[in-house]
């Protein structure tokens, strides 16, 4: 608009400057005797038609200039919001604060890390317990399904197993083995693996003591540690003895786990600490999205939210995205599919982009995020 106003103002200029050197060649000249007559039809003619373009033009320019004006305020408005979302996320941060013992409370960024090694930790136990699990035997096939329709949108050489193991660690982790956490655990499981594998799994994990349990710590990891068969063999005979009330004499390992009837779990949740961080983080992620202003800007709002998050809330932030608790993140945005802006958050805005190298602790996150241009493959 602004280009065809230029148009029309050049287009009068044009028509103006035409008639008045035709004036002039019609022995017409600025000292001689004035014809109104002439100069009357002369004047209406310019006054008619440059006057309606130079009018048109000015019509096209005040509205630009209105349009513009809209633009700004509608950006104003959008940057109280998103500034405002900013300071609100770093309040969150900010209020975590865990007691780790009497003489130990950690801070700030800090919990984030707790959190993450407390995953990478279950994740491990976890999958040292099922090195000989089969697929099927763990997922249920309507839930399989939708993995892999999932899954073959953004690469086909994510291993299924590998998704499972970081849903059922970080669920874990994430509500805690307090009776109120398995509970939720349990509901969640129960929509998509089979009950003999969580409930193996969830007993066997149950066993792991708070590390201030010195004497049951060393029992725990001289099974942990144990030929993955002799240990599943050790679990299987205590999940019968304590959950189906069976009367068959235990090995004398597995008696000595016995012994531990009353003790704390290594799990006890991270839900009232990160259940608002990341649910505050993914609306200001998706209000960026979702508002009205150029996508290159968009990108650098996003930055300046990013340089917000330190490497392990992106890392915390990479397994969350890969639970069913996070998938919307990336994976599952079934709410985007009628709309035209790009659902996936994390790739859109190159989120998590700062982690290290090409992994952490086993988890090959190119493979989950093969779009995202991390700082290790940047050259």
């Amino acid at each position: 608009m602004k280009l065809l106003s230029k148009l029309l103002i050049g287009l009068g200029c044009s028509i103006f400057i035409f008639f008045v050197l035709k004036s002039y060649s019609e022995n017409y000249s600025l000292f001689s005797v004035t014809d109104y007559q002439v100069t009357g039809q002369f004047g209406d003619y310019i006054g008619g038609v440059v006057g309606t373009l130079f009018a048109l033009a000015g019509t096209f320019l005040i509205y630009m200039t209105f349009n513009e004006q809209l633009k700004e305020n509608k950006r104003n408005a959008f940057e109280a919001i998103f500034f405002q979302m900013i300071n609100l996320h770093k309040e969150n941060v900010s209020e975590l604060r865990i007691r780790v013992s009497e003489n130990l409370t950690i801070e700030n960024r800090e919990v984030a890390e707790k959190f993450f090694f407390e995953f990478i930790e279950c994740y491990r136990d976890i999958r040292n317990f099922t090195k000989n699990y089969e697929l099927d035997n763990c997922i249920q096939s309507r839930y399989k399904e939708k993995l892999q329709n999932i899954t073959s949108k953004i690469n086909n050489e994510i291993n299924l197993f590998d998704l499972i193991m970081i849903d059922v660690a970080y669920l874990i982790v994430f509500y805690g083995l307090k009776t109120d956490g398995i509970s939720v655990i349990r509901k969640n499981f129960s929509k998509k693996y089979h009950s003999h594998f969580y409930n193996r799994v969830l007993f066997y994990i149950e066993l792991k003591p708070d590390h201030n349990n010195k004497e049951y710590t060393y029992l725990w990891l001289k099974v942990r540690n144990m030929n993955t068969k002799v240990l599943q063999s050790i679990v299987e005979e205590l999940y019968k003895k304590r959950k189906q009330n069976s009367n068959n004499i235990l090995s004398p390992l597995a008696n000595e786990f016995e012994k531990y009837l009353d003790y704390k779990k290594c799990y006890t949740g991270r839900q009232s600490y990160f259940g608002h961080y990341f649910r505050h983080l993914f609306q200001t992620f998706k209000f960026l999205n979702e508002t009205i202003i150029d996508k290159n800007e968009k990108y650098k709002y996003g930055k300046m939210l990013r340089a917000q998050l330190s490497t392990f809330e992106q890392a915390l932030l990479l397994i969350n995205s890969l639970s069913s608790l996070g998938m919307k993140w990336e994976y599952d945005h079934e709410n985007y599919e009628s709309t035209k802006i790009n659902p996936n958050l994390i790739t859109e805005f190159q989120i998590i982009k700062n982690l290290p190298g090409e992994q952490m602790y086993g988890i090959k996150y190119k493979i989950f995020y093969p779009s995202v241009k991390f700082e290790a493959t940047e050259f």
